[in-house]
């Protein structure tokens, strides 16, 4: 759906609240909290010498159950609560569009059976 939109920041460098300002100009949705809803993606097994840590972020708009998914990095610390994704940049990895707000069952007023 924004996915061509998407690309031109995934490899970048910025804040999550700055990252939540460019998902509400592209999307055309006003998003519900900025600094996204952060969660660690543990997928560093086997190789535990790698220097960057794995985390998600989800962004929920207000007017829509839809949301964007996003994966970054950031370097990595020693302690989990160590991270701080309040003024630090992270290094946007994915983009994801989920859709939630299509038809159940693809029903849909919009389209008559004949």
């Amino acid at each position: 759906m924004h996915e061509d939109k998407f690309n031109i920041i995934e490899g970048k460098k910025m804040t999550l609240e700055a990252l939540g300002y460019e998902i509400e100009e592209i999307t055309g949705m006003a998003v519900e909290h900025f600094e996204g809803d952060t969660s660690r993606f543990v997928a560093k097994k086997p190789n535990l010498d790698q220097e960057f840590e794995t985390f998600n972020a989800r962004y929920d708009f207000k007017k829509s159950h839809d949301f964007v998914d996003v994966v970054f990095t950031t370097e990595k610390k020693e302690d989990l609560e160590d991270y701080d994704f309040s003024d630090k940049e992270v290094e946007v990895q994915l983009l994801t569009y989920k859709r939630m707000d299509a038809p159940m069952d693809n029903e849909s007023d919009k389209v008559e059976e004949r």
